[in-house]
C-alpha cells in the first residue's frame, strides 16, 4: 500500500507517519518512509539518532528525466534506495526529499516530481508499504506529489482552523484523483472534542479513519529528543496509532472508525 499523510503544521502528521511506519515494520511489512517536507523531521520520529539528523542523505536532483512516456527515473528504484536511503530502527527504509542548506537557491519543484515518480515506482506487493510524510502546506497537492498514492490521511486537531485545513486537503486530494481519503482526529481530549470532529466530518462528507487521544507522552518524548515509540510504546497515543495502522492496511483500503 502507498499512503500519504497530510495536515496543518503542528497537527501531528509526522509523529503519526513515523509511528505507523515502525508499527507496520514490526508486524512484518517492508516499509519505505519518505520525508517529503523541506524541513525534514521524520528521522527523529523513526528513532534515528538526533545527532545524525543533518547527515541523513537526501535525494539528488538528477533522478528524473522526461522520456517518451513522461517523467521517468534515471536509475532503478532499487538503485535509488540502495544509494540514498537510511535504515531506521525496525528495518524501516527512509528517503529524505531535501534539506536546503542555503537561502535564495530556488524552489523544490523538481524534487516533488522526483518523489512522485519514486512513489509510482515503489513496490506494491502485499507486504510492501510506502508512507509519504508531506509538507505542512497544500502545495504538495498542487504539485501532485502524492498522485500515485493509494490513499491519503489528513490529520486534524479538534479546532476549526485545523479542521478547515483538513477539509481543503481532502478536496485537493480528491481533485488529484485519490479516491480513498479520510481524516484522522489527533490530540482529542474528550467526547465533546470527538463529537466536534465527527460533526464537521459528517457535514462535509468525509469519513474519519481513526482517533488519537491527546497524550502528554508526545510532549515528553519531544523534550527528550526521543522517538515517541521508544519513549513509551504503551502510551495511549501509541496504541491508537498502532490500531490506525492496522485499519489502514486492511484489504488495502482504509476503513472508517465509525
Amino acid at each position: 500500500m502507498k499512503l500519504a499523510i497530510a495536515g496543518k503544521g503542528g497537527s501531528g502528521k509526522t509523529s503519526i507517519s513515523g509511528t505507523m511506519a515502525r508499527t507496520l515494520a514490526r508486524s512484518g511489512h517492508r516499509v519505505l518512509a519518505i520525508d517529503g517536507d523541506s524541513n525534514p523531521n521524520l528521522a527523529l520520529t523513526l528513532g534515528v539518532d538526533p545527532s545524525l539528523m543533518d547527515d541523513v542523505p537526501t535525494l539528488p536532483p538528477d533522478l528524473i528525466r522526461r522520456g517518451q512516456d513522461g517523467i521517468e527515473l534515471t536509475r532503478s528504484f532499487e538503485e535509488v534506495t540502495a544509494s540514498h536511503s537510511l535504515e531506521a530502527p525496525d528495518g524501516v527504509s527512509l528517503l529524505v526529499m531535501a534539506l536546503p542548506q542555503h537561502a535564495d537557491t530556488g524552489c523544490l519543484c523538481s524534487m516533488h516530481a522526483t518523489v512522485r515518480t519514486l512513489i509510482e515506482a515503489a513496490p506494491a506487493g502485499a507486504q510492501d508499504v510506502t508512507i509519504l510524510d508531506t509538507e505542512a502546506s497544500p502545495e504538495h497537492l498542487s504539485r501532485g506529489t502524492a498522485k500515485y498514492a493509494d490513499a491519503l490521511l489528513a490529520v486534524v486537531e479538534p479546532y476549526y482552523k485545523s479542521l478547515e485545513t483538513g477539509r481543503r486537503m481532502v478536496a485537493l486530494a480528491r481533485d488529484l484523483g485519490l479516491e480513498d481519503v479520510k481524516l484522522v482526529a489527533n490530540k482529542v481530549r474528550d467526547e465533546r472534542e470527538l463529537e466536534a470532529v465527527q460533526e464537521f466530518a459528517d457535514s462535509n462528507g468525509i469519513d474519519v479513519a481513526g482517533v488519537v487521544p491527546f497524550d502528554e507522552h508526545m510532549l515528553l518524548a519531544e523534550r527528550a529528543r526521543s522517538s515517541p515509540l521508544d519513549f513509551d510504546p504503551d502510551a495511549p497515543s501509541m496504541r491508537a496509532i498502532g490500531e490506525l495502522a492496522e485499519h489502514v492496511i486492511s484489504n488495502g483500503r482504509m476503513v472508517s472508525s465509525g
